[in-house]
């Protein structure tokens, strides 16, 4: 799987990672248990999905965060997010993106997408109490600054800066 990015400010990256680390030290599941993850909010992801050469929209400057969401993920087991409202800069953009980069699933695409800050995958439902407070701990800030966006190519492990 193939997927565009856009990532955080050196400051909003840290704060994620905070959220991230207070899930681990409450022995939770949490994004931060990977080297590898990195804060972000997926634009698109697909099977094919090319490196655009650039967008006919502005980058958003900024990200408003929304309220605590659970995705399924499996019996008894849930995703936890933080939404991204989608502001008219942000949905320019998206659409943008889709224009430069087809090939999206179509949970990804255009009036069907849900922006979003990853915490943690398969928490399990009697734990998911404990995640909130935890979260709670570290609080996020209202807003999250962009820093730009990448191409992650999940069969290569490869990560290419597009803006």
């Amino acid at each position: 799987m193939r997927s565009l990015e856009l990532v955080l400010d050196p400051s909003s990256d840290a704060a994620v990672r905070a959220a991230w680390d207070a899930l681990i030290a409450a022995d939770l599941p949490s994004l931060g248990r990977s080297g590898t993850n990195s804060p972000h909010v997926t634009l698109a992801a697909g099977d094919d999905l090319p490196v655009p050469v650039g967008f006919d929209a502005a980058l958003p400057a900024r990200l408003l965060l929304g309220g605590v969401l659970l995705f399924p993920a499996g019996s008894g087991r849930s995703v936890l997010v933080r939404a991204v409202v989608v502001d008219p800069a942000l949905a320019a953009f998206h659409e943008a993106v889709h224009r430069a980069a087809p090939g999206g699933v179509d949970t990804s695409l255009p009036g069907a997408w849900s922006p979003h800050v990853t915490f943690a995958r398969r928490v399990r439902d009697e734990d998911l109490g404990r995640a909130v407070a935890a979260l709670r701990g570290a609080p996020l800030p209202d807003e999250l600054v962009v820093g730009g966006v990448r191409h992650w190519d999940g069969g290569t492990k490869a990560v290419t800066p597009v803006a």
